[in-house]
């Protein structure tokens, strides 16, 4: 039995011997993998003590643009911009205490000068037996400038959309909805933001030509855009107006919308009848001219015979007859001198004559 227990015993201890060496191994295991990690991390790693840099990784030597043996001689004051030092210091603080665990973001100045921006934690380690610092960190600048990139952008989009003279609307694509309308399409169409925000355009009569808003969607669900068509808008007041209407598909708070942009071409619509009308008028009175004066040289010669013929037959009613028809026509002529304007009327199988009881001041 002691020979047994002895034997145990000896047993025990060669295990007893053992388990320091394990542990050795681990601990060794342990390192080497920290090293690696230390090392190959794409993060930035730093050891802070005593207010100074005591180990930094390749990845914190390349955001910072220092070399190692630079930063150990380093404070990190030295690499924060000036600016947010102190929000540094103050969120640093706050985290190693637990009271806080967001990661925060600021500025770095690296070694050529040039601003980065980086997200960063630290927690407390002990290191060579004292209390220590570890933080790491990624640099976020191409994140951030893109971020400011799109404030800029969203900025000025904000401001050409507010500020257009043009009408600028986001509407819902399948609805119409009005998301949001500019100043110079409540101006134009005399409504108020409330009447707008939230309701459809057909609820609103907006197009006179409901259908041309589903066939223009059918066109935008195939080729997502359309470039100046022309259609009709109806005002609050009542009114037509002509305009060029253009509109892209755009995703909008996570729904596909239309962003239309609407140019009013009423004035220059009606500029353009205004000048078609006067060509016409021109032509008109061109012709009419041409017309009464060919027509009274023979039409005087008529009146002549028929006074002779008054004159041997006196009382004849075929004479009389002859005579308030060539007063017809002097009437006709007198009409055709004094045209003023270009005025149409219906005349058989949809053509049209000229109106004189409209185109001309007759009587004077």
């Amino acid at each position: 039995m002691k020979q047994n227990r002895g034997a145990t015993l000896s047993q025990t201890d060669e295990k007893d011997a053992d388990r320091p060496k394990a542990t050795d191994q681990q601990d060794s295991l342990s390192l080497q993998l920290f090293t690696k990690l230390f090392i190959n991390s794409p993060i930035g790693i730093y050891v802070i003590q005593d207010g100074r840099f005591q180990l930094v990784n390749p990845e914190f030597q390349k955001i910072s643009g220092y070399s190692e043996e630079e930063l150990l001689t380093m404070s990190p004051d030295q690499i924060v911009h000036p600016d947010d030092w102190e929000m540094v210091k103050t969120k640093a603080t706050k985290m190693l205490k637990g009271l806080e665990s967001s990661p925060y973001i600021f500025r770095t100045v690296h070694k050529s000068g040039d601003i980065r921006w980086v997200i960063e934690r630290v927690c407390s380690i002990s290191y060579k037996g004292q209390r220590a610092t570890l933080g790491y960190f990624m640099d976020t600048t191409e994140h951030e400038r893109a971020k400011e990139a799109l404030r800029i952008s969203e900025e000025k989009f904000t401001k050409a959309f507010r500020s257009s003279p043009e009408w600028f609307v986001i509407t819902t694509l399948e609805d119409g909805f009005y998301v949001d309308v500019n100043d110079a399409f409540l101006q134009t169409t005399g409504y108020n933001r409330d009447e707008v925000i939230g309701k459809t355009s057909k609820e609103l009569g907006i197009w006179v030509d409901p259908r041309q808003r589903d066939e223009i969607t059918r066109i935008l669900k195939k080729t997502g855009v359309v470039r100046n068509m022309e259609v009709q808008f109806r005002m609050k007041s009542g009114e037509i107006r002509q305009v060029l209407w253009s509109a892209e598909v755009i995703d909008y708070g996570g729904e596909k919308c239309l962003l239309a942009v609407t140019r009013d071409i009423t004035p220059l619509k009606q500029a353009e009848e205004e000048r078609i009308q006067r060509e016409k008028l021109q032509v008109l009175l061109e012709t009419a001219g041409a017309t009464c004066h060919e027509l009274n040289q023979p039409l005087q010669f008529i009146y002549y015979i028929l006074d002779e013929l008054e004159t041997k037959h006196p009382g004849e009613q075929l004479i009389k007859d002859l005579k308030e028809q060539c007063d017809r026509i002097k009437e006709i002529t007198r009409k055709m001198d004094n045209i003023t304007a270009y005025e149409a009327k219906d005349y058989v199988k949809g053509s049209k004559i000229i109106d004189f009881s409209k185109a001309c001041k007759w009587p004077p």
